[in-house]
């Protein structure tokens, strides 16, 4: 197996002196599913936040594919996402007054496909919502709008996906299909996944799990 990120001393000390995360240590290889667990508050966003290279660390190194994403400017972050990581949030942060497959061509086309909408389309029908193609967003159930989320990720082909409580605006059993497609794509496609959530029910589904309290990793 090949490192995906090593994590070394890392802090988060935010203005004001609240101590996100407080030395924290982290491997993770390729094509491990991970669970980041933990009570709110304890660091799990601010940690995937800075592994997606969307917030600086305080203190520490963290290595992304071999690559020191602490010492990247933010034009060098933008791209290195673009081409290796993907991020799915709570919220879905789709486009309103696009349709669902508007939503995922605009970023095949941010990322120079040749033919977007092939490509939206196969991922619409993997995800089950090859009849919602025309759809607005606002039309769509919770569980619906966070497959379109899934989609839109999946559209640059990541080897790296953070997920930051995805289930958390969907049903128990909505919840459970999406962490099977997960684990789908973990499996048959290599991807790499960091998902943080408080759902205990969820620890079946991950190959291993890591704990914060208070910011620090706990056994």
């Amino acid at each position: 197996m090949s490192r995906v990120i090593e994590v070394r001393d890392l802090w988060k000390i935010y203005p004001g002196g609240t101590r996100a995360l407080r030395g924290v240590n982290l491997t993770v290889e390729r094509g491990e599913f991970i669970g980041v667990m933990g009570p709110s508050g304890s660091g799990k966003s601010t940690l995937l936040h800075i592994l997606g290279g969307l917030d600086k660390p305080t203190k520490g190194r963290v290595m992304v594919f071999k690559n020191d994403i602490g010492s990247m400017s933010e034009d060098e972050l933008a791209l290195f996402r673009r081409s290796r990581i993907a991020y799915i949030f709570q919220f879905y942060y789709l486009l309103e007054d696009f349709t669902v497959i508007e939503n995922l061509t605009i970023i095949g086309r941010l990322l120079g496909m040749n033919d977007p909408e092939k490509k939206a389309t196969r991922l619409l029908e993997f995800l089950r919502l090859s009849h919602r193609l025309n759809h607005r967003p606002g039309q769509l159930s919770g569980g619906e709008q966070q497959r379109v989320a899934i989609g839109r990720a999946l559209m640059g082909e990541p080897a790296l996906i953070l997920a930051d409580e995805p289930t958390g605006n969907v049903d128990h059993e909505e919840g459970e299909r999406i962490f099977e497609l997960f684990k789908k794509l973990n499996e048959e496609q290599g991807i790499t996944f960091l998902v943080a959530t408080h759902n205990p029910d969820l620890k079946k589904f991950f190959t291993r799990i890591i704990n914060l309290r208070d910011g620090e990793l706990v056994e």
